[in-house]
């Protein structure tokens, strides 16, 4: 039996803050995760594995059913394929051992039984992504590969990928949930209601230039409009005249209003209110206010900067559209203005009126009054009142997780108030 590992790189902290808490390969880019989509090549009867950051693994183990940062000593070779990778297509699993590499970043790794022993997570998390150890192991080729080097490549490439997978619709009837009558809908061999799904009276479906998927038990108020490519996950809720544009993309279980344009909601994520999301990536358990919106375009329509940790440089994206990276329990108030380019740390809480730093980090309130450090008992306390109105709770893994966190990204916080 061949073994199959998807691995992380050192770019994953090109992707943060959406990777502090998570792999690389579960980011979420049209319906399916990057792991998701790796996986939809290749057999079940694969033995997989998964490589992350040490601190990520017991997390990671309680949502994936697979050996993580081991191999399995019965695998009779393994193919470990890099979990950035945008365009990818099916990389065989049998085959001569070798390494295909871009620039230096390996796109994948093809090694017989003994060139694979000793291989760990570290063995591919080099920070410069340099690795002349592992490509000593196999012959190496330069093959061009598109990677998600940063949030702002997930976000440009979302709106491709929703109309490839919505475009993928199951066979049979495609509406088998609920439509009232009263909705309107164009182009309907481009829309696709899952089981336990329900449209309200008064709401617009318009599939003209892209499909629209509503995935099982999510439900679309009344007056909402609806322009494809547009997915809407599982449970999740639009509310009464919301207006979901081109490139929407909304996980499990969130609720949205107001308008959102080529945005991805990761999962469990509140947008309730009037405001406008355009062009961003937001993570789980995020709540944002009434009024709050996101610029993604300069007044200059230049290309967005983007500034990725406390004290560094902007980096030029190279993109016209971009608006914010936000970070899972992050919580912005009502009536903020999030500049182009903005990045929000995990667990953060910005609630200001005047003008927001481009970087806000991990654990940290921001307000008109200043910047200081988010107490991480009280952050705890309000991630479990979030989540328990989900019926969920923060298991010992997760909360073992964000206190290594806290310490990893003490130095964004250096400097600030207690």
């Amino acid at each position: 039996m061949k073994g199959l590992c998807v691995f992380e790189d050192g770019g994953y902290a090109g992707l943060l803050p959406l990777t502090c808490n998570r792999a690389a390969y579960e980011l979420r880019m049209g319906i399916y995760t990057f792991l998701e989509r790796t996986l939809q090549h290749y057999p079940e009867n694969v033995s997989v594995s998964l490589f992350v950051r040490e601190y990520l693994a017991d997390v990671l183990g309680e949502r994936h059913p697979h050996g993580i940062n081991t191999l399995d000593p019965d695998a009779d070779g393994y193919l470990f394929i890099n979990g950035r990778i945008l365009d990818l297509e099916q990389i065989p699993l049998d085959g001569k051992d070798k390494i295909v590499v871009w620039k230096d970043t390996i796109v994948y790794a093809r090694l017989g039984k003994k060139a694979c022993m000793g291989l760990t997570p570290d063995s591919f998390l080099s920070p410069d992504n340099k690795l002349p150890k592992l490509t000593d192991r196999a012959p190496a080729f330069q093959i061009e590969y598109n990677f998600a080097d940063y949030i702002w490549d997930v976000i440009k490439n979302n709106r491709e990928e929703v109309t490839k997978d919505c475009g993928a619709f199951p066979k049979g009837k495609k509406i088998r949930g609920k439509v009232h009558e009263g909705v309107h809908v164009l182009n309907p061999r481009g829309v696709f209601v899952g089981k336990g799904a329900t449209v309200k009276p008064g709401c617009v479906l318009d599939a003209e230039k892209g499909p629209i998927y509503i995935d099982k038990d999510a439900e679309i108020m009344h007056n909402a409009v609806i322009i494809g490519p547009v997915y809407v996950g599982r449970g999740s809720v639009v509310l009464p005249a919301a207006r979901l544009r081109e490139g929407s993309n909304v996980g499990e279980a969130c609720k949205v209003g107001g308008e959102i344009s080529n945005s991805i909601l990761h999962s469990y994520s509140n947008k309730q209110h009037d405001g406008f999301l355009g062009d961003s990536y937001v993570g789980s358990w995020v709540n944002i206010g009434a009024g709050t919106v996101t610029s993604n375009l300069k007044n200059t329509y230049g290309t967005v900067r983007a500034q990725l940790g406390r004290g560094e440089k902007l980096v030029d994206t190279e993109e016209t559209f971009f608006g914010s990276a936000i970070g899972d329990h992050a919580k912005i108030g009502i009536n903020v203005s999030l500049d182009a380019g903005t990045h929000i740390g995990c667990h953060s809480s910005v609630a200001a009126r005047g003008p927001v730093p481009k970087f806000v980090p991990p654990f940290s309130w921001y307000t008109d009054e200043g910047h200081k450090i988010y107490n991480m008992r009280q952050a705890f306390i309000t991630a479990s009142r979030v989540m328990a109105r989900r019926d969920k709770t923060m298991t010992t893994a997760e909360e073992a997780m964000y206190r290594e966190l806290f310490t990893l990204t003490s130095k964004d916080r250096k400097g600030l108030r207690k």
